[in-house]
């Protein structure tokens, strides 16, 4: 089996590998820095299945998944390997076409299990948030994703945390990132989607399906 490991952190790259070589030796083993240099990998030789982490520089995991499930590689099981445990990025991965979803401190014998898991055509979600998580996608039927394709996927993500009244170190502090950078993405939503202030971003983030008031 081929695994393809997507992540910026080499350390954290060759912890996962070794450990999964030892694990299984038969396991073979790809590495990529960031989205883009895994796309061109996969394009080249399509691995059985991928684990990727959600931020990477160049070109993101969100954003990587995002292109590969509407690509010719969409059959490729992919599992979100992040520091996130939150349950609105869950949901985004899923929406997104992820696989599974784990989190940076889950046992190598979970990882091997979602590995098995996905190849085999079922979802894989981490233990520790895996019952939240399928309760909250049974109360949702609609998919949170961009139809007018003018978002990015980290831009949907803080869309419905602004539509969920998070300020903006509220929304960096979740998603791991600096309070400028979300002021980046506020005015990014701003210019893409024509609202003047948040009460138009919300209107058009609940027009366009990307929340729902419940």
């Amino acid at each position: 089996m081929k695994i393809l490991i997507v992540d910026d952190h080499f350390v954290f790259r060759e912890g996962i590998h070794l450990l999964l070589k030892q694990f299984n030796p038969v396991f073979e083993i790809v590495e990529a820095s960031n989205g883009r240099e895994a796309l061109s990998l996969i394009r080249s030789n399509p691995p059985d299945v991928i684990l990727m982490d959600s931020e990477m520089p160049e070109m993101n995991g969100t954003e990587c998944l995002k292109e590969l499930k509407q690509g010719d590689f969409s059959f490729i099981p992919v599992i979100m390997l992040t520091m996130h445990d939150q349950l609105n990025h869950m949901i985004l991965m899923h929406d997104l076409g992820a696989n599974g979803y784990l989190t940076k401190d889950s046992s190598i014998k979970e990882v091997v299990l979602a590995i098995e898991t996905v190849t085999q055509g079922e979802e894989y979600y981490a233990a520790v948030i895996r019952t939240p998580f399928l309760k909250e996608l049974s109360k949702r039927e609609h998919t949170f994703f961009d139809k007018t394709n003018k978002l990015t996927a980290r831009e949907v993500e803080v869309l419905q945390m602004i539509c969920q009244e998070f300020s903006t170190e509220e929304i960096a502090a979740n998603l791991f990132v600096s309070p400028l950078t979300i002021n980046n993405h506020r005015r990014s939503l701003i210019a893409k989607t024509g609202a003047k202030n948040v009460a138009g971003l919300v209107m058009y983030a609940i027009k366009n399906g990307l929340f729902v008031i419940e």
